[in-house]
């Protein structure tokens, strides 16, 4: 019986990781990681508790598989413009964004080379790289792991191991709750195709980098041509 190659999901209690995830990889392992607290009530995608790094190399090992990805969809944006932004916020964005996953890669790396292969792949925001007010944290956390996305890529790419970050524009559901009215409306008029995307856009992108072994350093925009 062939093993099924693994797909490890980080920030998977966020609506846009549950709706991709839910229903579209079939025939993967999908360990599904989250921080999340109120984890118990998340019904359409059974989450882990993230612990730590540690916790993920055993799942890993336990599979025995011989393909792994690494998905991140950590991030935290706590809006405030930067005379009122603590040093603390600053890096309570730069820790989650970053650093967390950065833990995450440290222990996996050496599986990947071992099995000459791996796909890491990060999910940041076209917001994020554009600029905007009262975002300096994220956008700090996205561009620098933007700069580490690159970072594997030049130094694992040799192993078999891509490296690619996703740019998302605005998508449906939920998320909206968080935007504001007049960002909302900003994000749509500087949109090429004038509407929102659909998770199906994100997953196509996974299912494309996942297989395919000349693609990392890129930076793939989903965002519909936000300008």
């Amino acid at each position: 019986m062939a093993i099924k190659p693994t797909i490890c999901i980080f920030g998977a209690g966020s609506e846009i990781a549950r709706n991709i995830f839910k229903n579209n990889f079939k025939g993967y392992n999908i360990l599904p990681y989250s921080s999340y607290t109120n984890i118990k009530k998340v019904k359409d995608l059974k989450l882990v508790r993230y612990k730590n790094a540690n916790q993920v190399l055993e799942s890993i090992n336990k599979l025995k598989t011989s393909k792994i990805s690494l998905i991140f969809f950590n991030n935290l944006s706590l809006h405030n413009l930067l005379i009122n932004k603590s040093k603390t916020e600053l890096l309570e964005e730069i820790n989650e964004g970053l650093l967390s996953p950065h833990e995450v890669v440290r222990k996996i790396l050496p599986i990947m080379i071992n099995k000459s292969w791996g796909r890491i792949i990060f999910i940041g925001s076209s917001r994020a790289l554009k600029g905007d007010s009262g975002i300096s944290g994220y956008m700090t956390s996205k561009y620098a792991t933007l700069g580490y996305c690159k970072s594997i890529s030049k130094e694992y790419g040799k192993f078999g191991i891509t490296s690619n970050y996703l740019s998302l524009g605005l998508f449906k559901k939920n998320l909206l709750k968080k935007v504001k009215n007049n960002d909302y409306k900003n994000i749509i008029r500087n949109t090429d195709t004038r509407n929102l995307g659909d998770f199906k856009s994100i997953s196509n992108a996974i299912k494309f980098i996942i297989n395919s072994d000349y693609v990392t350093g890129s930076t793939i925009n989903i965002d519909g041509g936000y300008m």
